[in-house]
């Protein structure tokens, strides 16, 4: 199960474009793989609330805003609001 949530868009440096992040297995993925910086608080916060949504400890919406908090603390998130997209 993906545990899906409302897209997160974040700036993917790898690809050199945003991409929006749908689920909680998307960005358990993307945290484990492709995340830009390997340490930060955040970062392990967002890990940890992943792993606990897939145990059946945690809502979606709890692994969503600690991977918007993870994309703030790695400068990536992506805020449609502030930059005006």
């Amino acid at each position: 199960m993906s545990h899906p949530f409302p897209p997160v868009t974040i700036e993917s440096r790898r690809l050199g474009k945003p991409e929006n992040i749908c689920s909680v297995t998307e960005a358990a993925e993307f945290l484990l793989m492709k995340w830009p910086v390997h340490q930060g608080q955040k970062l392990k916060a967002a890990r940890q609330r992943c792993y606990d949504v897939l145990d059946g400890n945690a809502s979606a919406a709890d692994a969503r805003s600690a991977f918007i908090e993870a994309a703030k603390e790695a400068d990536i998130f992506v805020d449609y609001i502030k930059t005006g997209r």
